[in-house]
């Protein structure tokens, strides 16, 4: 079993674990990849890959020189033979991986749990990294003397860390189990790699702190979250010394800006694992966080922008700790009158407008302040995107109840009606859940003020004697409506005015606790 001891992966290339080779198994998993094959299939890629290595080899020997050979010249000899037929090829080929390494050095290398990063790319394959590394361990013994030997070490170990990111890469593409046990595993040879290499402590120190990272996120989700949060706060703390490193250092200054998004990512991080901790840590709750995460928004304009914007999680968790607490007992919502069986959020917006009335003498403005109320789900529907008046009690689709008359004599005082809803939202106070159901909100305050915004031009296109100012988000407010299967009844007070969003509500598809 001596002779597979150096067994390459044939998915990635990278070196199989000596522990797994020497197994009785006669399959082995790659640590880097985590692609499971036979040892034969992996001996086969090996042999494939020193016949390539070789063949590259042979070529730039002066005389049909082997390798072994060289080594029987004097020290001189060899040095010369490594500067004049190898060192331009591996100058060219290095150049070509150091500017692939650049490129990913530059990119946020950490993923938040369920989710994938399909934009970072690699210039190589972690093949192509791999087999280079096998060509300069091949002709290590001709690199001779102290200037070749520092070539050498850069080559070799820039070259392996570069392959290892590359593994990385794709597995930040794709949510598969385990796979933050395989970066880590990645991070932290390319960490040692780079520790070994002059001007690249900040890298060093910048894997080290994602290789912590990955291993809390892997902790966090098996259930540990004490744990996870400890390694949280140690991988923040790596990547804020990596970024304060990077400030003046040529070799990796490329990566600076990269490193202070991870620095956030690590930050949002110790968040989650204080929120999943505040709400109990139950699998019920860890499943909502996940589907949190994983909610495929839709892409509409500036709206996707938006609603795959990461920062916007810390306020979604922290109104669902909210509304968990207020589930438990250990905390209250603002939940409105009402005797319904389930409790469904809405943003609160307090729309001040003004317009004119009467004719001739008596023609004057009048200004109103009437209360909307937006669903806190919009956000996953595209429809309520595109079209604002769907996700609105639409108060300008009921007029006021003056009358024309009082339109000619100026005695009009609204041209809305919220109908019976200014009541109900003023009945609201902080109370439990109690034995009812709670829909979580996921959309941020910001967001409803956006939605509002939209809908006031879009009435303004509509009523030209209307002038409306910025609608103000009061806040949420959580309304009792009755469940009916996987729709929703609301209460009387809604009337004529029930956003189209409540009606093609899908309960199955929303997180309810």
């Amino acid at each position: 079993m001596e002779n597979m001891v150096a067994l390459r992966c044939k998915y990635c290339g990278a070196p199989l674990d000596e522990s797994e080779i020497k197994g009785d198994s006669p399959y082995v998993t790659c640590s880097s990849c985590g692609t499971t094959q036979q040892k034969m299939d992996a001996q086969a890629y090996l042999e494939q890959l020193m016949g390539q290595v070789r063949s590259w080899v042979n070529q730039a020997l002066p005389g049909g020189m082997a390798v072994a050979q060289s080594q029987n010249v004097d020290v001189v000899a060899r040095h010369n033979i490594f500067m004049t037929s190898f060192k331009p090829r591996v100058d060219m080929e290095f150049t070509a991986y150091k500017f692939g390494l650049n490129n990913l050095l530059s990119q946020v290398m950490m993923i938040m749990p369920f989710s994938v990063n399909t934009a970072i790319k690699a210039s190589h394959s972690s093949t192509q990294a791999f087999e280079f590394g096998a060509k300069m361990n091949e002709i290590a013994p001709l690199a001779m003397g102290e200037e070749s030997s520092v070539v050498m070490t850069e080559v070799t170990k820039v070259t392996d860390a570069y392959a290892m990111l590359i593994n990385n890469s794709a597995l930040i593409r794709e949510d598969k189990p385990g796979r933050y046990i395989l970066m880590a595993n990645n991070f932290t040879i390319a960490s040692q790699d780079f520790g070994a290499v002059p001007g690249y402590a900040p890298a060093k120190t910048r894997f080290e702190g994602l290789a912590l990272l990955c291993n809390g996120c892997e902790k966090l989700l098996n259930g540990d979250v004490a744990s996870a949060y400890g390694l949280f706060n140690e991988g923040r703390s790596r990547l804020s010394e990596s970024a304060s490193a990077t400030l003046g250092n040529l070799k990796v200054a490329i990566m600076g800006q990269a490193v202070n998004q991870e620095v956030k990512q690590a930050d949002a991080l110790i968040e989650l694992a204080q929120y999943v901790n505040s709400m109990g840590g139950s699998r019920e709750v860890f499943d909502a966080v996940r589907r949190i995460f994983t909610f495929q928004y839709p892409a509409h304009g500036n709206w996707a922008f938006l609603l795959n914007n990461h920062d916007r999680l810390a306020e979604v968790l922290t109104n669902m700790s909210e509304c968990v607490k207020a589930k438990t007992g250990g905390g209250a919502i603002p939940v409105t009158s009402g005797a319904g069986d389930i409790l469904v959020p809405f943003w609160h917006i307090d729309l001040k407008y003004s317009f004119q009335t009467g004719s001739l003498w008596k023609k004057h403005s009048v200004e109103v302040s009437e209360p909307l109320l937006i669903p806190a789900d919009f956000v996953i529907d595209g429809n309520c995107l595109s079209n604002p008046r769907m996700a609105v009690t639409d108060v300008f689709n009921v007029k006021g109840s003056n009358g024309l008359f009082a339109g000619l004599t100026g005695s009009e005082t609204s041209i809305s009606n919220s109908l019976g809803l200014g009541d109900l939202i003023k009945s609201a106070s902080p109370n439990s859940v109690g034995g009812r159901e709670v829909i979580i909100p996921l959309s941020t305050r910001r967001e409803a003020e956006r939605l509002a915004e939209s809908y006031v031009q879009n009435v303004a296109r509509a009523e030209d004697k209307l002038k409306l100012s910025n609608p103000d988000v009061a806040g949420l407010v959580f309304i009792p409506f009755t469940r009916k299967g996987d729709s929703l009844v609301p209460p009387s007070e809604f009337g004529s005015i029930v956003p189209a969003r409540i009606m093609a509500t899908d309960l199955g598809q929303l997180i309810i606790i």
